[in-house]
């Protein structure tokens, strides 16, 4: 409800439209029904659109003993679908408390470097605004505002882990620290920041290691341990949870040269004659490219995408225009595509500026507009700035990135579609 609040009254000034949701598990019953009639009571006066999911009327069968993991699973699903959906980003009222508790949540269960870099600002589509206060600050500011609020009754039990944490463990640790919880957010925001290096070291390992098919497994071994683990962990979170053990399973079959694991009934990554692959059924698409920052070279991705991009100075292009009209699809001003990019594939909320259009379309509606078939577009490569798509396989540079009399460097993009063995 603050959260909500919050957005409401910043709407203006933050330039967005606020669309709601609630999701039942299906599990409290009456009073679960209660609190959703809460929600839409609220919704209904401010205006909101309100999404409610409700698991029971979805069909959705409901464990005997559900446990946390499930209903976050239930809820992050449903969350995805939605984002998808209305092309939106989506806003969680994680705190401060909630980030102390995760941590010490993963630390009990055996987590590495990138479970304690804790619940992230901002992961994709998601974004968390709060987790700069307290629980008890979301508690003032719905106060201050006269804002009714409802807890959901199993809060106050002990029967899940994470109350447990919450009632007995935090206290403890206020008892020796006060601050305990800003303590533990200030490691989780270091712990992010050595986490962010990695995954750029990460990144760099896995594009040298890169051949088409697969990574070559000597090139992997000769990585440094934090970064050939890092490396993993950014192959293993597109599937499934990155748990420790499979990063452990991961590393041993590398060291074997020999080996399977599979992570989820349609992905197994096995390592034979070298190279590490990622095997799919016939007729399931492989999972996306993790992103990866944008650097010179040549990348193979899932689906068979090749993209090579290359630096070429300006007189060099002019002379050799002919050549690159027949290899390479789009090229563009170095000097125009400043930025923090990425080399990714879609994500909901990104858009695309046609180049000769002089509009800006979501990619959703972009690519309905081609036509492009729903199972392609999950793989395809774009480079991007945030939600700016910048160049996009199949249509080129975004608008007004184009060479011109006065460009020093030109981004030359080859791109080749290839038969995955």
């Amino acid at each position: 409800m603050a959260l909500l609040l919050f957005l409401l009254r910043r709407r203006r000034d933050l330039k967005i439209e606020v669309l709601a949701t609630h999701v039942n598990h299906g599990i409290r019953g009456l009073q679960a029904q209660a609190d959703a009639n809460f929600v839409r009571a609220f919704c209904s006066s401010q205006g909101v659109e309100l999404f409610v999911y409700d698991a029971v009327r979805e069909g959705v069968q409901i464990p005997e003993n559900p446990s946390e993991e499930w209903a976050r699973g239930l809820r992050y699903g449903w969350f995805d679908r939605l984002a998808a959906q209305e092309e939106a980003s989506i806003a969680t009222a994680h705190t401060l408390s909630d980030q102390a508790e995760t941590v010490l949540f993963r630390m009990a269960r055996g987590t590495g470097l990138h479970g304690l870099a804790g619940i992230p600002p901002r992961r994709g589509y998601y974004v968390r605004p709060f987790l700069c206060l307290t629980r008890a600050d979301t508690e003032a500011y719905c106060t201050a505002l006269g804002q009714n609020y409802v807890q959901d009754e199993t809060n106050a039990e002990d029967h899940y882990v994470r109350n447990r944490i919450r009632h007995e463990a935090i206290p403890a640790l206020q008892y020796a620290n006060p601050a305990a919880e800003t303590a533990i957010a200030r490691l989780c925001s270091q712990m992010r920041k050595l986490d962010r290096w990695l995954a750029g070291e990460a990144a760099a390992l896995l594009q040298s290691a890169a051949v088409e098919g697969g990574y070559e497994v000597a090139a992997l071994r000769r990585a440094e341990g934090p970064v050939l683990d890092a490396a993993l962990h950014t192959l293993v979170s597109p599937v499934r949870d990155a748990e420790e053990k499979y990063i452990t399973l991961l590393r041993f079959l590398l060291q074997r040269g020999e080996g399977a694991l599979q992570l989820t009934p349609e992905v197994t990554y096995k390592v034979k004659d070298g190279l590490l692959l990622c095997q799919t059924p016939e007729g399931v698409r492989p999972p996306p490219a993790p992103p990866q920052p944008f650097s010179e070279g040549r990348f193979f991705l899932p689906g068979g995408y090749f993209v090579e991009f290359q630096r070429v100075k300006y007189e060099d292009f002019l002379k050799n225009q002919p050549i690159f009209k027949k290899d390479l699809n789009c090229c563009a001003d170095c000097a125009k595509i400043q930025g923090n990019l990425v080399l990714r594939t879609r994500q909901p909320g990104d858009f695309f500026r046609p180049a000769g259009r002089h509009v800006r379309k979501t990619l959703k509606k972009y690519y309905n507009e081609l036509s492009v078939p729903q199972e392609d577009r999950p793989l395809l490569p774009l480079l991007a700035d945030g939600s700016e798509v910048l160049w996009l396989w199949g249509s080129g540079f975004a608008e007004g990135l184009a060479p011109d009399p006065y460009t020093l460097e030109v981004l030359v993009v080859r791109t080749e579609k290839t038969e995955e063995a």
